[in-house]
């Protein structure tokens, strides 16, 4: 039996979790090691790695990054979890490659990821898991940075280490969380206090950066006071985390008692290089309405609702422009940290 089949024997065969073979062992591109395909994943093997599974999200990435031929090398281990009990790893000859259900996989490498391990990995809670591969600083540029979830680690092109950034203050450019919520009243209040099929809104109360009340439910409270939520991947990117905007709303009724709702709105705030703005775009919303009697002898909580969502529905995804940024100073970050600040990051002067 090769190193290949014996791994797989470990794994529990065909009723492991790679499944049943789908190739012969084959000798790879490289012409260093050897691999083979299963149903759901691969072992790979060289002389200097041993034999490793791969699957999933993290085999994914390392085949977009070129496989045993690209610069991460062979893996070195299998699959792991990680020691926070939430994510996934594999280390590689040259790297590794991590994974958060939130977050999707991303490669660390070279003197980034050293210090990241020199200083807890994904359990240093200045900077949690990776949310971007190593990118060039600027377009051309030698220097190197890794977006993390709470901060940013750079490594200028000729240094011996990596360093950790702090936020960027100099003209305000960062933000504390009540900062930010005026900044997004300029987008939501707009949206409140308009007229839904004749009716006028107005606001009793908020905006707020929490969720809603949880009103005898099963939500956890430290939960729902949260101002964001955690970062998400859409598939393509992983977003921001999203301020949770919570208002509670009233609607005027002739001649009856007014109709009150409860209205939350999910706002991402992030950073367009190319444009070089900091933008905020509504992503989610849901609303609740409550009909006193006996308004609701004319109108219904599912009619209002309906009203809602011509009104609210085309302003989801909508991109409004909050700040720009001045030609000179290279950002490599916007961040919304949990606490509802907005951090920014920018690449080191010389």
């Amino acid at each position: 039996m090769s190193a290949i089949d014996t791994k797989y024997s470990q794994l529990g065969g065909s009723s492991g979790l790679l499944g049943a073979p789908k190739t012969p062992e084959t000798t790879c591109p490289d012409g260093v090691g050897r691999f083979r395909h299963y149903a759901f994943g691969s072992i790979y093997w060289s002389p200097d790695s041993g034999a490793h599974e791969i699957h999933g999200a993290i085999r994914n990435r390392w085949a977009q990054l070129g496989w045993e031929k690209g610069f991460l090398g062979y893996p070195k281990t299998d699959e792991t979890k990680t020691p926070d009990q939430i994510g996934r790893f594999n280390h590689f000859q040259h790297g590794s490659i991590y994974w958060k259900p939130t977050l999707s996989a991303h490669e660390v490498h070279g003197l980034i990821r050293s210090y990241w391990a020199e200083h807890g990995w994904e359990k240093n809670p200045d900077l949690g898991y990776p949310i971007s591969d190593e990118l060039p600083a600027a377009e051309g540029s030698k220097n190197r940075y890794s977006d993390f979830e709470n901060g940013v680690l750079y490594w200028r092109y000729g240094e011996t280490k990596a360093v950790e950034l702090s936020k960027m203050v100099l003209g305000n450019a960062s933000k504390t969380a009540s900062e930010v919520l005026e900044e997004i009243k300029k987008i939501a209040v707009p949206l409140m206090t308009q007229k839904v099929d004749g009716h006028q809104l107005y606001i009793t109360s908020g905006p707020t950066l929490c969720g809603p009340e949880p009103l005898g439910s099963p939500i956890n409270p430290a939960e729902y006071l949260k101002p964001v939520t955690d970062y998400s991947f859409n598939g393509q990117r992983v977003m921001n985390r999203l301020y949770k905007v919570h208002t509670a709303l009233g609607i005027e009724v002739s001649g009856s008692a007014d109709i009150s709702a409860s209205l939350e709105l999910q706002i991402e705030v992030f950073f367009d290089k190319k444009t070089r703005t900091v933008n905020a775009a509504p992503r989610k919303w849901w609303i609740s309405v409550h009909v006193p009697w006996p308004t609701s002898w004319g109108v219904s909580a599912d009619e209002i609702v309906e009203q809602f969502k011509k009104v609210v529905g085309p302003e989801i995804n909508k991109v409004h422009e909050i700040a720009k940024v001045p030609e000179g100073i290279n950002i490599l970050s916007v961040k919304t940290m949990p606490n509802g600040d907005l951090n920014v990051y920018m690449e080191p002067l010389l």
